[in-house]
């Protein structure tokens, strides 16, 4: 902040970064993605050129194993080993990470209404992950305008997903910004059109939502002191 015009350090990723975040356990790490669907990881001890330096990724995955589409967003999940991340993209796919080890994700889960085959694909386009709510659950907003509930617990009914309204109570068009409130995690909100909806894990329908704005909403976010405040 003192030196507001020079930045500290300027990470290098091999394409364009669509989203990064730091690693809750530890701050000198990251994992970022890319435009071109793969995910780096970078460790900002290790610079050779001082702390004023770029920084080159430490580990990067391969374009033929990442996703087909620039990546949406990136989550350190909890694990024991705190190397573990998790990645979401338009093409349908969510895949599991371990950033020692970028060459291939360590799991994969297609992001699928039904997983007999019967329904259709959606593509992610926002991730939402509270260990508060369940270490082993995610929120997953698509470009359809439906929200997708994860539970990797029950994995065995329909690959642990939970479908929320596919029809009035969706979203029309994409889903940019979805999150958790921080103080009753069981409650999300979700942007998207031209309206903020709030959902309940319980219900499948949204609970709430804002009358038709006159500009197309981007994004949003709960206020972290008062619960009821977005």
């Amino acid at each position: 902040i003192t030196n507001s015009n020079r930045p500290i350090v300027e990470l290098v990723p091999p394409s364009p970064l669509c989203c990064l975040r730091y690693n809750p356990k530890s701050s000198d790490t990251l994992v970022g993605g890319s435009y071109n669907g793969t995910i780096s990881y970078y460790d900002l001890r290790k610079q050779p050129n001082g702390p004023t330096g770029k920084c080159q990724p430490a580990e990067c995955s391969v374009v033929e194993k990442s996703h087909h589409d620039p990546v949406s967003d990136v989550f350190w999940v909890s694990s024991k080993t705190g190397h573990q991340c998790i990645s979401v993209s338009t093409d349908g796919q969510m895949l599991w990470w371990d950033t020692r080890k970028l060459e291939e994700p360590i799991d994969s889960l297609i992001l699928a209404t039904d997983s007999k085959g019967g329904g259709m694909t959606l593509g992610g386009s926002s991730l939402e992950y509270n260990t508060e709510a369940g270490p082993t659950k995610f929120l997953v907003g698509t470009e359809q305008g439906i929200v997708m509930s994860l539970n990797m617990r029950n994995k065995k009914t329909n690959n642990g997903i939970t479908v929320f309204d596919t029809g009035s109570g969706k979203h029309n068009g994409p889903i940019p910004s979805i999150q958790r409130n921080p103080t009753h995690t069981k409650y999300f909100m979700t942007v998207g059109d031209w309206t903020a909806r709030v959902w309940s894990e319980d219900v499948k329908t949204p609970i709430i939502t804002t009358r038709y704005h006159n500009s197309y909403l981007t994004g949003g976010c709960w206020s972290p002191t008062r619960a009821g405040v977005f």
